[in-house]
């Protein structure tokens, strides 16, 4: 993947309206540094960065729009997506935050897909994540990924409602957590609000201590319970690091992990 340059998208300038107008494909990412209403336009491709606190952020992907959304460290920022093309968003965090994600499928074949890394130690977190599919054939996938060590306490508070006539929708979760002692724990509360019968929805949640037979197969083979622990680790978050489009934010993100979960 190429390097990807940084816009700050405050200095575009608001509309009359208030809002920042995503007008054209571009190469570079917009960062997200404060409380903002953003509207991607038709047929637009846009990648962003936001690394808020406590801030309120609301964007809009007009039709045909595919918008990809990274959360680097963000702590307790609110979220709300109105989409009617695609979405994808993925976020990797190692500090404590109180936040939510509402997205809204508002046109038919529209889609996202959100993917949620959560390291924690001394400290606790929730998410809040709820998406609505309120047009035909709709889809989303949620995937939360949670590593709790050192008296830390992760919840995934996860809401997937398809309405009534949106039929040919699909609605999946998927929570998986790895609890390293027996101080902290991850909870997962997967609900569906189903009131179609023509689609398609599932949850599943995996939490518990890493497992005993993929360490000892791995200490078989010549490495220390630590060395066996941090590759099994490694592996989990490998695919969370590597999707970050910046070569400067990827180290400075994998040594901050690397560092938390070989303490």
């Amino acid at each position: 993947m190429a390097n990807q340059e940084f816009v700050l998208i405050s200095a575009l300038g608001q509309a009359e309206d208030k809002k920042y107008y995503i007008k054209d494909t571009k190469d570079e990412i917009y960062i997200i540094d404060q409380d903002m209403d953003i509207v991607v336009l038709d047929g637009i491709n846009a990648k962003f960065l936001d690394k808020t606190k406590n801030c309120t952020i609301h964007m809009e992907g007009l039709k045909d729009s595919s918008i990809t959304y990274y959360v680097l460290n963000s702590q307790s920022s609110k979220r709300c997506f109105d989409i009617h093309g695609e979405l994808n968003v993925v976020e990797i965090s190692i500090s404590a935050t109180e936040e939510s994600l509402f997205i809204h499928l508002l046109n038919e074949n529209a889609q996202a897909n959100v993917k949620n890394l959560s390291i924690l130690k001394e400290v606790s977190s929730t998410y809040t994540q709820r998406i609505d599919h309120k047009a035909l054939s709709t889809y989303s996938n949620i995937k939360n990924v949670g590593v709790a060590m050192n008296g830390s306490n992760l919840v995934f508070d996860t809401t997937g409602k398809i309405d009534k006539g949106m039929s040919k929708s699909k609605c999946a979760q998927l929570s998986r957590g790895v609890v390293m002692d027996n101080i902290s724990s991850i909870t997962a509360k997967p609900i569906l609000l189903i009131d179609e019968y023509d689609c398609f929805a599932n949850h599943g949640a995996s939490i518990g201590k890493m497992s005993d037979e993929d360490l000892f197969y791995l200490m078989s083979r010549g490495l220390t319970k630590k060395q066996a622990f941090l590759l099994i680790l490694e592996g989990i978050v490998r695919p969370f690091i590597d999707s970050i489009p910046n070569e400067e934010l990827k180290e400075s993100m994998e040594k901050e992990i690397m560092a938390r979960i070989g303490e």
